[in-house]
């Protein structure tokens, strides 16, 4: 098998989890990437990554500091993954794919519309792929729950409700995540339950509803990844995380609520909420016209529950039956062990590792075939779309279209960020 040569931009926490993706695929029957080169503005910090990739993975990348000189000093790279902090990824990803690069970019594509159509067009200019680093999706308890509304094991869909709330005034990992201009944590986190809301019930229509910054001052605390749900980060978050920047003043929301209607004419309610001082809460109903589907969330493994009148419940392996289209792909199949799981039991880590080699590996197959990506510029740029128009419906205080967002005909909220990052004239 072909293992094409790939770059990674940026040297953070998620560059480390990338680099564990790597090692999983690494493992497989399935390698078709190689690491050769990582880059970062800090010298000291593109070593420690590659130190790092030489201990997980046996060899040792390339260090560059310059985009330029690296390409020009291994011509051979093909692609390149942006793991940078969220409101460089339509400007580092437009510089790779100038640079000759197709581009695998961690979610979000960018903080605006205006921001992911500068990838996309840049993309399509120079005949390069774009793909977005969407991983929730890809978890198998969510392809089963995609399966099972296909199959119409619960009917028709009617109403998804979407919910995660918790968080307090503790500081999200990093400083920037608090910043209307650098990404907010309802952006940078909230897009992955935006991707699950469409990918669940296909595309949003219309959508009413609003952002808060319920928190204006956010505290690190020592113990904050463990009270807050990520102490799974520790390994891969310990370095760079703000911890001793002191207290934060938020300028970027923690916190909307939405009311969606999708093409289909199905309901969605989502509510994030990372400002509420109570335990953390997830929640994910599909509710149709035969049953009602509970999923579990994300990278735990756990059963999705079917209840139906008359008291009838599955949660087994039974479930499968009502699914009948439900199959994972080889390499998928073979990490998770099985074709057909209906649940797992894997380390929080190790699903992580997992679910990243699976859009490395498909970035990979992309490269080598010319095809298109599960979730390409169009796909990230629609889940972008659905965390602003939110925004958008607040500060219009109306219902807005997806369509009046994608084509920035309403960009209230978005106009100031990309005023910032010179994406409009700065009239």
């Amino acid at each position: 098998m072909e293992q094409i040569p790939i770059a990674m931009i940026g040297t953070g926490g998620m560059a480390r989890r990338q680099v564990a993706g790597l090692e999983a695929l690494y493992r497989s029957d399935f390698r078709n990437v190689t690491l050769a080169a990582v880059y970062g503005r800090s010298a000291e910090n593109a070593e420690g990554l590659a130190d790092e990739t030489m201990r997980r993975l046996g060899h040792r990348p390339r260090v560059f500091t310059d985009l330029g000189t690296m390409a020009r000093a291994m011509p051979e790279i093909r692609g390149a993954t942006v793991v940078t902090d969220t409101g460089s990824h339509h400007a580092v990803a437009t510089d790779c794919i100038e640079a000759g690069f197709h581009v695998l970019i961690e979610k979000p594509l960018a903080l605006t519309v205006r921001g992911c159509n500068r990838v996309i067009e840049t993309a399509r200019r120079r005949g390069k792929i774009v793909s977005v680093a969407e991983n929730y999706r890809r978890d198998p308890i969510n392809r089963l729950a995609k399966a099972l509304i296909a199959d119409g094991a619960i009917g028709e869909p009617r109403v998804m409700h979407e919910s995660r709330i918790g968080g307090g005034s503790e500081l999200f990992i990093t400083p920037w995540r608090h910043q209307k201009l650098a990404g907010t944590v309802v952006l940078d986190t909230g897009v992955h339950n935006a991707d699950i809301l469409q990918f669940y019930m296909g595309d949003a229509r219309t959508v009413y509803g609003e952002g808060r910054i319920f928190e204006r001052y956010r505290y690190p605390v020592g113990t904050a990844t463990t009270r807050a749900g990520f102490a799974n980060w520790t390994e891969f978050y310990a370095q760079g995380t703000g911890a001793d920047s002191g207290v934060i003043e938020a300028t970027g929301e923690d916190a909307l609520f939405a009311y969606i209607r999708f093409v289909s004419g199905a309901i969605g309610h989502w509510t994030f909420n990372y400002a509420a001082h109570c335990p953390q809460e997830y929640r994910r109903v599909v509710y149709g016209s035969r049953g009602t589907m509970t999923c579990p969330g994300d990278r735990n493994g756990r059963p999705i529950k079917l209840d139906f009148d008359g008291g009838r419940v599955v949660d087994d392996g039974a479930i499968l039956d009502l699914a009948p289209g439900y199959r994972l792909e080889p390499l998928a199949a073979q990490l998770f062990g099985g074709a057909r799981p209906w649940r797992y039991d894997f380390p929080y880590a190790a699903v992580d590792a997992k679910l990243l080699a699976l859009e490395l590996a498909e970035f990979g197959r992309c490269m080598a075939t010319g095809t298109s990506p599960e979730v390409d510029g169009a796909v990230g740029r629609r889940d972008v779309a659905l965390v602003n128009a939110v925004f958008e419906s607040g500060r219009l205080g109306r219902a807005v279209t997806l369509d009046e967002i994608e084509q920035s005909t309403v960009d209230t909220y978005q106009r100031e960020i990309d005023r910032h990052y010179g994406l409009v004239e700065n009239v």
